[in-house]
């Protein structure tokens, strides 16, 4: 039994469909009813058959009940899908309070609260859990100080979760995900705290959801610890270990290029 969360459009709705692809019982989940009600039935007119759960990651008592309702549906969760989350892009000296606040809570403190709800769970299956990180989880990028942050953490609660949970068979996971090719609709949270249209930048470093889902369901059946996606991410992972000075020229090069994105014009 296979728990989503943040699956109503995106990565998470891509790796909700491969699951049931695969005779997986999947609950998936999102905030907006409404948005949650069109992904359930657009599932099932291909034929699938998920169930839904309402419900906010940054709230332990709506995480609680997400896996309660698991439960009472299935029995059991075998596999948590942290992947509830929001980009976001800025100068760290323009990005208000408010935005920090936010997407910590979101991208950290949401998995934080979700595993922790489900872990207990997951050790009677001796199932996996699974965070969706990011390439911006490797290093620190330019104009991306709050998401690079948010998601680098969640390296060092899977290292401590793991080292807690050694012996007990459960698998913790970290997908640094590469910059996936977003839907029209996509938006990121820009330095004011409101959302905003992303820019182009790392284009060269897209790849399809289609091939990040696969790769995610890869590393739940190897029980892998940490697999960062595409050829470029794992040439910037090597180049991050054995070539700092590469990588610390790079960002400045990244940095001049997204000053055309994110520069306040006067």
């Amino acid at each position: 039994m296979v728990l989503v969360t943040g699956s109503t459009a995106g990565l998470g709705k891509e790796l909700a469909k491969q699951f049931c692809r695969l005779g997986a019982r999947v609950v998936i989940n999102g905030r907006d009813n409404r948005k949650l009600e069109l992904t359930v039935s657009g599932l099932r007119d291909e034929g699938f058959l998920p169930e839904a759960v309402l419900g906010d990651v940054t709230s332990p008592e709506d995480c609680t009940r997400m896996v309660e309702h698991c439960i009472r549906l299935h029995g059991r969760l075998d596999i948590l899908i942290c992947n509830a989350g929001l980009s976001s892009g800025g100068r760290f000296v323009d990005t208000v309070p408010g935005a920090f606040r936010k997407l910590i809570e979101i991208n950290t403190l949401g998995t934080i609260f979700m595993t922790r709800a489900a872990v207990s769970r997951i050790m009677e299956s001796r199932g996996s859990i699974i965070f969706i990180s990011s390439l911006a989880g490797l290093v620190g990028l330019p104009y991306s100080s709050l998401y690079s942050s948010s998601k680098m953490a969640l390296t060092a609660i899977a290292q401590s979760l793991r080292a807690e949970l050694a012996g007990s068979g459960v698998h913790v996971g970290v997908a640094h995900v590469g910059f996936l090719k977003n839907p029209p609709e996509k938006r990121i949270m820009g330095p004011d705290g409101n959302l905003q249209e992303p820019g182009k930048r790392y284009s060269v470093l897209t790849h399809s959801m289609e091939e990040a889902s696969r790769q995610v369901i890869s590393m739940v059946r190897r029980r892998r610890r940490r697999k960062v996606f595409t050829f470029l991410g794992n040439c910037l992972d090597l180049a991050i270990r054995f070539t700092p000075w590469l990588v610390r020229w790079f960002m400045k090069k990244a940095a001049r290029q997204a000053e055309e994105v994110y520069e306040p014009r006067s």
